[in-house]
């Protein structure tokens, strides 16, 4: 095993992050429609009138979102590698991501109306 200068090895993979985010953001459509609400939610906080810790609480939940995407695509790559064809476990598995990343828009749209609803009472 081989080991490495600690603050080195936190470089190298602070880079391989910043490459993948760079490559979902050239390349996965889904992941830019997501990037561009993220700003659209960043600006809207500027203007709607919640908490610190609400206004934190929104944008980590939008981050959560962009977050189970980069491991829906990075997923599907993968199964895209095993096999080419049609196969009723990968379409279940990939199906399956899909559904976590439903969730946690539903999770979001649910938050923001409730979030709006107690701002403009």
């Amino acid at each position: 095993m081989r080991y490495r200068n600690p603050l080195k090895r936190l470089v190298n993979a602070s880079r391989y992050s910043l490459d993948g985010l760079l490559y979902a953001l050239k390349n996965e459509q889904a992941f830019q429609y997501e990037a561009i609400i993220f700003v659209a939610v960043c600006v809207a906080l500027c203007f709607v009138p919640l908490t610190l810790t609400e206004k934190i609480f929104a944008l980590f939940s939008w981050l959560v979102v962009m977050a189970l995407e980069l491991v829906n695509s990075a997923t599907e790559k993968a199964f895209d590698l095993i096999d080419k064809n049609f196969r009723t476990e990968i379409k279940a598995g990939k199906d399956m991501l899909s559904a976590a990343i439903f969730i946690t828009v539903c999770f979001n749209i649910f938050l923001w109306g409730v979030f709006i609803l107690k701002a403009f009472q």
